[in-house]
């Protein structure tokens, strides 16, 4: 194994190393054969203006229609650039990368066989803002706004402002939201209004303390937290594309610009004792402004093992296909159309994939055919060629079969999740076992599948959720819901929960729909849950649900 010192790159604690990270990468991706890459302890800073800048689709992230005046849309840039390496380990010793602007931490593509190891990202003055009631009045409420938040007055406006942004502290932003931690609450966030709505006026009484006035002042209590961040996910924490082999072991992500982890067309994910929460000192409660992981069609095994999740500004752990809708076909010619406008610009095929017809209203399978050879025709249309006339398709929904992914969510922390913990739609084994699930202000566990919303496939074949702990979790602790529009048979089979323990706080539950070969048993309930529901499943599922305590 060749060994490699990032120190004879000019990447050194202390400085700018934007310039001396591109170096270095673009040298490992000329080596052959193993080896790795070691940084010396410390903490290093990394100029976004400095990084290079390439174009890459990435699924589930800001969509054409949300890009700003001035902006080029897809064209990314990164603080460490992987691509195309092969066998690589990255030894970070500790160190802490700190990004100046806006910027993804890593981007991996076509690469093979990589591990990054104990590294921490960090972003120096983000655009998310955690405003805190320290003071109220009769027509005023004071907020302080966290360290890491700066705020000047221009004017007569207050603003936030960073090395790359200037953002009234009134505005909502495009596709904003805006999440509330109840004083009392700590690890509690929902979404709610931005705290400004309705103010007659804002000013600066102190470095970072706004007083805002209002005709009557809303009834916050002194201590709640209110969350403010823009989703456009214009840029991520860590991305592997076209990957395979990528291991993050002892990875810490402090905050994220969209989603934490985003692999897709990738395959043999290893996530392990990592952690993705904002660091204490900062004063934030937040880590990310969308999910911590997506998995988008990926391939062979997925492992997320030992790590923990805090403070999520959408779901925990998605994984998902995509439903392609079939627009035209000519012989053994298909052409196929990405569905939501946050996701388009790959091509997810290689040839002998299976692809799997779906009808759009019952989400059941409807026939199979064989991939013969895919191409982009544009950034929204892919065109297959496949081993049997495509004619009879057109009109219906497509998936890639050969891109559903085992799954391992095993000895996890959850906590502070402002939607779902975990989404899994895939056919493949799934295993969600042992983890700790706390505070997510929706479902626990959502089965889903739809063709016509997000387009995320597909059905499931084999999901175990076993010797978990459910606490305070809001909405259902397992829903499995497929958004079919006509029920023609079950979408969803094999479904186990059992030797859980649901500290429902008033919450949890389940509701089953349009799913049959449902076991729930065993299970310790502490406190009163919500009733279970049941929509069209089969006869067998009644014997199969009752709950033990």
């Amino acid at each position: 194994m060749k060994t490699f010192y990032a120190k004879d790159f000019g990447v050194l604690p202390g400085k700018d190393a934007a310039e001396g990270l591109a170096a270095v990468f673009d040298r490992m991706a000329e080596e052959d054969g193993e080896k790795e890459l070691i940084f010396d302890r410390g903490t290093y800073f990394v100029n976004a203006d400095a990084l290079r800048t390439e174009k890459l689709y990435i699924t589930n992230t800001v969509g054409d229609n949300e890009w700003k005046s001035g902006e080029e849309p897809h064209l990314n840039r990164a603080g460490m650039r992987l691509k195309g390496i092969r066998d690589l380990t990255v030894e970070g010793r500790g160190a802490v990368f700190v990004l100046l602007g806006q910027a993804c931490n890593a981007v991996l593509t076509d690469c093979e066989r990589v591990t990054v190891r104990d590294v921490v990202f960090d972003s120096d003055n983000p655009d998310m803002h955690e405003l805190r009631v320290v003071g109220k009045g009769l027509f005023h409420i004071d907020f302080e706004a966290d360290g890491n938040s700066a705020v000047e007055m221009r004017g007569n406006k207050c603003f936030f402002v960073g090395k790359d942004y200037a953002v009234p502290v009134t505005e909502g932003r495009p596709a904003g939201w805006i999440g509330k931690i109840s004083v009392g609450e700590e690890n509690s966030v929902k979404r709610v209004n931005h705290p400004l709505t309705g103010a007659l006026s804002v000013r600066l009484v102190g470095k970072r303390t706004l007083r805002a006035y209002y005709p009557l002042a809303p009834l916050y209590r002194i201590g709640d937290v209110f969350c403010l961040f823009d989703v456009r996910r214009k840029y991520n924490g860590i991305v592997a594309d076209n990957c395979f082999g990528v291991t993050l072991d002892g990875v810490t992500q402090r905050f994220n610009y969209g989603l934490a982890l985003v692999c897709q067309r990738s395959g043999g994910i290893v996530v392990e004792n990592c952690v993705f929460a904002p660091d204490g000192a900062s004063g934030r409660h937040m880590a990310s402004v969308a999910d911590f992981v997506q998995i988008c069609m990926c391939r062979g095994k997925v492992s997320i093992r030992n790590n923990v999740f805090e403070g999520s500004g959408d779901d925990c752990l998605n994984v998902h296909g995509i439903h392609f809708g079939i627009r035209a076909a000519d012989g053994n010619r298909a052409e196929l159309v990405f569905g939501h406008r946050q996701t388009h610009g790959f091509d997810p095929f290689r040839e002998g994939d299976k692809l799997r017809i779906i009808d759009k209203d019952t989400l059941l399978p409807c026939a199979e055919a064989v991939v013969k050879g895919s191409s982009l025709a544009d950034e929204n249309t892919l065109i297959l060629t496949l081993d049997r006339p495509a004619d009879g398709f057109v009109g219906k929904a497509a998936e890639n079969a050969s891109a559903c992914p085992d799954v391992d969510f095993v000895g996890n922390t959850l906590d502070r999740v402002i939607t779902r913990g975990v989404l899994v739609t895939t056919s493949g084994k799934v295993r969600i076992e042992r983890n700790d699930f706390r505070h997510t202000s929706m479902h626990a566990v959502l089965i889903s599948d739809d063709a016509r919303s997000w387009y995320e496939s597909g059905f499931v074949r084999d999901v175990g959720i076993r010797g978990n702990r459910f606490g305070a979790c809001r909405g259902y602790t397992l829903i499995v819901k497929p958004e079919n529009r006509r029920y023609g048979g079950a979408v969803h089979r094999n479904v186990t929960f059992e030797d859980n323990t649901i500290d429902s706080r008033g919450q949890g539950g389940f509701y089953f729909k349009d799913c049959e070969d449902v076991s729930v048993t065993n299970n310790r309930i502490k406190g009163s849950v919500k009733k279970t529901k049941t929509l069209r499943c089969d006869p067998q599922f009644r014997n199969n649900t009752k709950v033990k305590e």
